[in-house]
């Protein structure tokens, strides 16, 4: 299977105190698998995630290599990364309210992303973006495409932002904490959603997330990240049932519905308990 995504020796350094932040992180993304990137806050899986779409904060500094499709991204200047951000590799925040401007419509915002980058009509962005709004399940797109995002409730807005995020059919799709700010019900909707629309755009996804369990659900394969450094990562099966970190068995033992079987030597799942 092809690798849209290459990670190899990734290290993130503060500029001015030398703190390694992320050291030596490798992994990979294939076509059409679901990578969770698993860890605590402050474990620097978000910062893992800003790296790969060139959207670091000023002050720290990058090592290794990055390649997207076969192409390397490492020295990607400004110009570069906003060809690929958005276009081919898709986004979604953990506060959609942050990332969607507050002062601008919600159609205008769609319409306006998917003319920066394709040579459309406002008419046929308009009709694109209607039709992507429906596909996310958020109907009545009139009085949608009219709204502004303080006029939403936060799901309908993490809709927005997946639609956003799909509108111009990415092959990558990078999704942090889509979910950690929304109730539980919402938040079930809209994993239902991602994996729906992962499925049936065969998209490759990096879902970053500290549910250690939303992982087992979602992903084909799990990193586990702590202080920076990747410390186990495998197959869902191998990672949920027979971890081999320390750090991995803590994270299920936090969890009720996990139990470790001596006798068969695997974590088994038994419940809400």
């Amino acid at each position: 299977m092809a690798e849209v995504l290459e990670v190899h020796g990734l290290t993130i350094t503060a500029k001015d105190t030398n703190r390694v932040l992320v050291r030596d992180s490798s992994f990979s993304v294939d076509a059409g698998e679901t990578l969770c990137l698993i860890g605590e806050s402050g474990s620097g899986k978000t910062l893992t995630g800003k790296a790969l779409l060139g959207m670091l904060p000023d002050g720290l500094l990058m090592a290794g290599e990055l390649s997207f499709g076969g192409e390397v991204m490492s020295g990607y200047g400004k110009k570069e990364w906003r060809q690929v951000r958005g276009r081919r590799i898709g986004v979604i925040y953990q506060h959609p309210e942050q990332a969607l401007h507050p002062a601008i419509p919600i159609g205008r915002q769609l319409v306006d992303l998917l003319r920066s980058h394709l040579p459309v009509t406002r008419h046929a962005a308009e009709a694109s973006a209607r039709a992507m709004l429906d596909k996310v399940s958020l109907k009545d797109t009139d009085r949608l495409m009219k709204s502004y995002p303080f006029q939403l409730s936060g799901g309908m807005n993490q809709r927005v932002m997946v639609a956003m995020a799909l509108l111009l059919k990415p092959e990558l799709l990078i999704a942090d904490e889509p979910t950690s700010a929304l109730d539980v019900t919402t938040q079930s909707e809209i994993i239902a959603l991602l994996q729906g629309l992962v499925a049936e755009e065969q998209l490759s996804m990096l879902f970053i997330t500290h549910d250690l369990l939303l992982a087992g659900e979602l992903a084909d394969t799990i990193a586990v990240m702590k202080q920076g450094e990747i410390v186990e990562q495998g197959t869902a099966a191998a990672v949920m049932h027979r971890p081999k970190h320390a750090y991995t068995k803590q994270l299920l033992n936090c969890r009720s519905s996990f139990r470790f079987t001596s006798e068969e030597g695997a974590y088994l799942y038994v419940g809400n308990r």
